[in-house]
């Protein structure tokens, strides 16, 4: 007897959860590893627990799960790569020449993962998804795969919100307080500062209505010509959730619609893995601690100006800490018992070590989170994006000093790395915020994987979505409404007006006739 119970149970616990699996598909076309990072690590977790996932990416998961599949996103790396080193090298353009140049990128990303000869396999086949998971980074087309497949979509942003996030879900973004994610500015913004903040975000959506809307919508009509919605119905509507790669700890308390989640942090190992032997032992035998040095997985340190680098040289070595630095190539020939330098270091074991005291960073948001998670200081070098809007937070909140690309020099670097490694404030300072990152009911990831698993419980979830996604501009600020007001309180002032001019009149045209019956 005891034996048929365990069966039935057994029957139908597994019967339950691949009733519960699914298949998703994972779209992450940016060339950037750290925006891959992001996406592997959540479909690998969803394919860890029975879902099949199909990864639509440039990069490849090594030792992938056997329900896990890939299917490669042939980019132009010449074109990205270059992009990247002119970025690198023009510190000196504004943010919105930056942004120009970025819009041209994202257009030729997107037409080229949908032009990939795996990507129009996969168009042509009889394959079916119950999800799509897709990077939001201005690629608006790729929604299309949800219309093609007739499956929900769950966005994901692997950096801040902005506006072109924003609309897909109806979030609410007051600019009065939420500064656009290319700007250096806080939540305490003074009035220039919000004046700036209204004209950038203005002149933001001005360009994307110029550059980027025409053309995403031409290759998703191209690239989908039996979709049955435009585009501008798939921004409005497709989207059941999004995954916000942020944290009200990280950032600012902000306003959000209940289907726009914060997960920052999900990607930060749980369970710390065991450094390869040469950097532990590194570590571990450095003995006034030990300054991690990365500028991210884009930027080829390489390509630095000779002068700066020679600056940053100059000021490490007056340190008393070993400094890892992640470096690209072997053009840099320096003291192995100071310095240890790789092409690939795995960062969130390195800031998990307890020597490690310092981190110098390009403030991308992946960096501040692990850096945060791990309680360690920075001192910042932001290049392009939302490093610069990462780093004025961390200066706000007093755990990170940031030097400025184009004015680094020694003086500069000597002052924020000495600030940092010599005033405890700064520590303090981030393993406070470290405990409040933590502080959450839920693991980021397993907020993340309840989320998906909500959309695919109740079928795409559209009681979570905005009835703002149904009003156009004039009905969502209520300016109608306001000019109807505007108009009665005109009307009834005017009539006010005249019933005034009236009454004078005729007190007027009293005393005159009492005046002419005095004079007879």
């Amino acid at each position: 007897m005891n034996i048929l119970v365990c069966a039935i149970l057994l029957m139908f616990v597994f019967g339950w959860e691949s009733a519960e699996t699914a298949k998703i598909l994972g779209v992450f076309p940016t060339p950037s590893k750290s925006h891959w990072i992001l996406g592997s690590s959540l479909l690998k977790e969803l394919a860890l627990d029975g879902h099949e996932i199909t990864d639509m990416s440039p990069f490849k998961l090594s030792k992938p799960p056997t329900n896990y599949h890939h299917i490669e996103i042939e980019i132009d790396k010449e074109f990205f790569d270059d992009w990247l080193d002119k970025v690198f090298k023009d510190t000196a353009k504004s943010p919105i020449q930056k942004m120009i140049e970025m819009y041209t990128v994202i257009n030729n990303l997107s037409n080229t993962t949908l032009h990939s000869p795996e990507v129009q396999k996969l168009l042509q086949s009889d394959q079916k998804f119950d999800l799509l998971i897709l990077e939001i980074f201005f690629d608006h087309a790729l929604l299309g795969f949800a219309e093609h497949f007739n499956c929900p979509v769950i966005g994901l942003t692997t950096h801040g919100v902005v506006n072109w996030i924003n609309i897909l879900v109806g979030t609410p973004q007051p600019l009065s307080y939420v500064p656009h994610v290319h700007l250096s500015f806080t939540d305490r913004m003074s009035f220039w500062q919000r004046f700036a903040n209204v004209l950038f975000n203005v002149l933001d959506d001005t360009l994307m209505s110029i550059l980027i809307d025409p053309v995403q919508d031409q290759l998703y009509r191209e690239a989908f010509p039996n979709a049955k919605r435009s585009l501008e119905e798939m921004k409005k509507h497709a989207v059941s959730v999004i995954l916000v790669n942020s944290h009200f700890s990280l950032s600012f308390p902000r306003p959000y619609v209940p289907n726009m989640i914060e997960i920052g942090g999900f990607h930060v190992n749980r369970k710390v893995n065991p450094l390869p032997s040469n950097i532990l032992n590194f570590i571990e035998n450095s003995t006034h601690g030990v300054i991690y040095f990365s500028l991210g997985s884009n930027i080829k340190p390489s390509k630095l100006d000779p002068e700066k680098r020679d600056a940053i040289l100059n000021s490490l070595s007056k340190l008393k800490q070993t400094v890892i630095w992640k470096w690209d190539d072997e053009s840099l020939l320096l003291d192995k018992n100071k310095y240890l330098l790789g092409k690939w270091l795995p960062q969130d074991d390195i800031l998990a070590h307890p020597n490690v005291k310092l981190f110098i960073t390009h403030g991308g948001l992946l960096s501040c989170t692990e850096s945060i998670h791990h309680g360690k200081p920075v001192v910042g070098i932001p290049v392009f994006g939302d490093q610069l809007l990462n780093m004025a937070r961390a200066e706000l909140a007093g755990w990170g000093v940031g030097v400025s690309l184009g004015n680094l020099t020694e003086q500069s670097f000597n002052y924020a790395l000495n600030e940092v490694l010599n005033n405890v404030k700064y520590t303090k300072n981030v393993q406070t915020i470290s405990k409040r990152l933590r502080d959450q009911p839920l693991p980021a990831m397993d907020m993340a994987k309840y989320w998906v698993n909500y959309v695919l419980r109740h079928d795409g979830a559209e009681h979570l979505k905005s009835s703002a996604q149904h009003l156009n501009f004039i009905e969502y600020n209520n300016l109608d409404v306001y000019v109807l007001i505007a108009a009665g309180c005109g009307l009834i002032l005017g009539l006010l007006v005249k019933i005034i001019c009236l009454i004078s009149m005729i007190f007027k045209g009293q005393s005159q006739r009492r005046k002419k019956s005095k004079q007879s």
